[in-house]
């Protein structure tokens, strides 16, 4: 017998399917229920609307980034390697949760501005964390002057681009999925850092 937290599960993972290849809105809880192999009575007893559905799927993965972000802060690694680390755990999900970075990737810039401002959420968080650790960068002279948080989604944007052409299927994708991550963290942190010269010309 399925638990309580398991037809969830298989629920959310349904949806999250559906959302990724038709979109949301063209979406009905008929298709979810059918793709879940659940009535939509079993749906409905766990979330009141496709909304409901969406909001858990989206919480999940804040949860999930925002453990990640925790545990990352918590190790007092290198300005360099918690560039890396974010950029990786980008490419990680694109690698185990395809659904999901299609799913948002989609729906990011949907009409709805209550769906809109929920995902674009997942990415404050990130980009917030990266404010704060490129902030550090500047008080330690490591990082070039800038403006933390219009850098830290500069830098985002790039990651997303890349990402975007990974999701295909491809020789391109395959290639962009395999060197993406230490090419963009190798660029940024180019991009970034302040050299030795350039140090002693703001000393």
């Amino acid at each position: 017998m399925t638990s309580h937290r398991g037809l969830e599960k298989k629920i959310t993972g349904a949806a999250e399917r559906l959302f990724a290849r038709d979109g949301f809105a063209a979406t009905g809880m008929r298709a979810i229920a059918q793709t879940a192999k659940v009535s939509i009575g079993a749906i409905y007893h766990h979330f009141k609307s496709k909304e409901a559905i969406l909001e858990r799927i989206i919480r999940e993965e804040l949860n999930r980034r925002q453990r990640f972000l925790e545990e990352l802060r918590g190790r007092g690694l290198p300005l360099q390697e918690q560039v890396q680390q974010i950029v990786q755990m980008h490419f990680d999900l694109l690698q185990e949760k395809r659904d999901t970075a299609r799913l948002f990737f989609r729906e990011r810039f949907d009409p709805s501005p209550v769906l809109r401002a929920k995902i674009q959420a997942l990415y404050g968080e990130v980009a917030e964390y990266v404010a704060v650790i490129i902030q550090e960068g500047l008080a330690m002279g490591e990082v070039r002057p800038c403006q933390p948080l219009l850098t830290a989604y500069t830098i985002l944007g790039m990651v997303e681009a890349v990402s975007l052409r990974a999701l295909g299927q491809d020789e391109t994708a395959a290639l962009f999925m395999k060197e993406g991550p230490e090419e963009l963290a190798r660029s940024i942190w180019l991009w970034l850092h302040l050299g030795q010269e350039e140090r002693r010309a703001h000393a």
